[in-house]
């Protein structure tokens, strides 16, 4: 495997997913508790990406080896690098090992100063990813990968993130994930959204029982309600004044998201369906963690 395909199979694209949950997570404690431990941070990212890399490679070998993924029903090597490149799947296999175990060694050290909790969470998140594409009935293939998919990268994440530095999960940060178990689920809906015509067969997800127009409704709703609960965590005192700020990116996501329509959704075209998808949750929250390190930076010198 050169490391053109290492790195597409990998899919850097959807790194955000679980990079921005541990980012929000860890910056949260720092603004509401002062607690910061950078070995930590570290080891969390790490295990973090690691599953999110697990879970993309074992997507795509589910979906080839099932014969989801073909000539026919994928149109660019972004869509499935097994479907145009003689990969063996022995070192896929072989891949999504070395993946667990670079997974696991941050996950062990997290677990020695976390206790069994992290082992819990851990073991939760590792067979939401699994049974996600494999397993007798994928998640994956019914209404609710979106709702798994959403609730263990942008919860579960976002919770251990903010549990590894201050020892304990709170209601202030399961309201400050929702937005973002919001944006994964939204990223996994729009994913779904393209792939209708080639899942139709073999999967009952939302987009295909809904339809195209009304699945884009829901969508635009999802960011709707993304930025409604900003607003509560403001009214609540949960999240600064601040961040009313972030209100001032609507115009750019506005502008990404009216690229996704029943015109331009389509497989052919769902590199940029996705690309504008996963860009407008990044807007979203950069604003939100320039914002809380904006407010971390003004309490520490200020």
């Amino acid at each position: 495997m050169t490391k053109k395909q290492l790195f597409a199979i990998l899919d850097p694209k959807t790194w955000p997913a679980s990079i921005i949950p541990v980012l929000v997570g860890t910056l949260y404690s720092v603004y509401r508790v002062g607690n910061f431990r950078l070995d930590l941070f570290i080891a969390m990212l790490l295990s973090a990406v690691g599953a999110q890399c697990f879970a993309n490679v074992l997507n795509d070998y589910s979906d080839y080896k099932s014969g989801l993924d073909t000539i026919d029903t994928v149109y660019d090597r972004e869509g499935s690098i097994l479907v145009f490149d003689s990969i063996p799947l022995i070192k896929v296999k072989k891949l999504m090992i070395y993946l667990v175990i670079c997974t696991l060694i941050p996950g062990f050290y997290l677990f020695f100063h976390g206790g069994i909790l992290i082992a819990i969470v851990g073991i939760i998140g590792f067979l939401v990813a699994y049974f996600y594409s494999a397993g007798p009935m994928p998640i994956s293939e019914t209404f609710l990968g979106e709702l798994f998919s959403g609730l263990t990268m942008g919860g579960l994440i976002t919770w251990l993130a903010y549990y590894i530095q201050t020892g304990y999960i709170d209601k202030n940060i399961i309201l400050i994930s929702i937005p973002l178990i919001i944006y994964i689920g939204s990223i996994l809906f729009t994913n779904g959204l393209c792939d209708i015509e080639k899942d139709r067969a073999t999967r009952m997800t939302i987009p295909i029982l809904m339809g195209r127009r009304r699945s884009i409704e829901i969508l635009r709703f999802a960011y709707i309600m993304m930025y409604i609960f900003v607003f509560l965590g403001i009214f609540l005192k949960i999240l600064p004044f601040s961040m009313f700020l972030i209100f001032l990116s609507i115009p750019l996501i506005i502008k990404k998201l009216k690229f996704i329509t029943v015109e331009n959704i389509s497989l052919k075209n769902r590199s940029n369906v996705m690309g504008n998808s996963v860009l407008s949750g990044i807007i979203f929250f950069l604003f939100y963690i320039i914002i809380i390190l904006g407010e971390i930076l003004r309490s520490e010198f200020l």
